[in-house]
């Protein structure tokens, strides 16, 4: 069995070519860049045992029915109710709720079935812990906007301004992943996705996030459902004409705010400039900031808004 064989072990491989014999003289960035690429391509090897099952995938005669007529819905999940929330999501939810017209759902693990129809096998692995929360919720958004239509947004999306309108109408848009993220290897990020009702980009998604967990019981790498997609769209024809005309925009000034100035100051003037770059600031809810926020700061002054 070779390096190259799609059998052969993900971590392996990244271990050999990601950590071993990526030089310590080399930059950091550089470093960061050869283990991304080298994770990417195992990653990519391994997902090749997929691409019968994406070549067979096809945009659907009928477009389901969903909640309403219109892809108007906003969703959200925070698994264990919207009150349990950290206060840094309830101000992404504030945030959510000033500046976008549409309704926002906030799903729950008592609601979200009431949106969502999985299989048995996907609810079964995820209450046995083999599908994580994370993952999970990956599968729960793009059979949301499959069925429904609307746009996908993390609970830590900061809203800071009012949508575009290019992007409530598109038919299907993410952004690709930017040079400066750590996970740039990943293509696109999932964080905001928009689709309408039975777009095949998202349904294709699905259907395969679907299948792949039909086969197993494990992930190969954390960012195993935007690397899915990769491969969707670079061996499905119908995919890649779609693909091929969403407008590429990179996800590096939806982090700029909180992973640039959390803790500093609060400035107008750099919260225009920056919050006007992008349609959203993408938060977390995990560090200092979202817990213990320096008095003034941007991640304070956020943790206030629309209250």
């Amino acid at each position: 069995m070779s390096f190259k064989d799609p059998h052969f072990p993900v971590k392996l491989k990244v271990a050999v070519f990601g950590h071993i014999l990526v030089w310590p003289f080399r930059s950091r960035i550089s470093r960061r860049r050869v283990r991304g690429k080298v994770i990417a391509d195992a990653v990519s090897s391994y997902y090749d045992r997929y691409v019968p099952f994406i070549k067979s995938l096809e945009p659907a005669a009928v477009i389901p029915e969903g909640k309403s007529s219109g892809d108007g819905h906003l969703f959200s999940i925070w698994l264990q109710g919207e009150h349990q929330a950290p206060d840094i999501v309830k101000a992404c939810w504030r945030s959510v709720r000033a500046n976008c017209g549409d309704e926002l759902v906030i799903l729950d693990e008592k609601t979200l079935f009431d949106w969502v129809s999985l299989p048995g096998y996907v609810i079964d692995k995820w209450r046995q812990g083999k599908i994580g929360n994370a993952h999970f919720a990956d599968i729960c958004r793009l059979d949301l906007l499959s069925r429904h239509g609307g746009l996908w947004l993390d609970a830590t999306d900061f809203v800071a301004h009012p949508l575009p309108d290019w992007i409530m109408s598109s038919d299907f848009f993410v952004f690709m992943s930017g040079d400066t993220i750590r996970s740039q290897y990943s293509f696109v990020q999932n964080c905001f996705i928009r689709a309408a009702r039975g777009n095949f980009l998202v349904r294709g998604w699905r259907d395969l996030s679907l299948e792949y967990w039909r086969n197993e019981d494990r992930v190969v790498d954390y960012y195993m459902h935007q690397l899915l997609f990769r491969k969707f769209v670079e061996n499905n024809e119908e995919a890649a004409r779609q693909f091929s005309v969403m407008p590429k925009l990179e996800q590096d000034p939806t982090h700029t705010v909180w992973y640039g100035c959390a803790d500093k100051p609060f400035d107008l003037d750099t919260w225009n400039r920056l919050t006007l770059a992008a349609p959203f600031q993408k938060t977390d809810y995990k560090s200092s900031p979202a817990y213990h926020p320096v008095q003034g700061s941007f991640a304070d002054t956020m943790l206030k808004m629309y209250c």
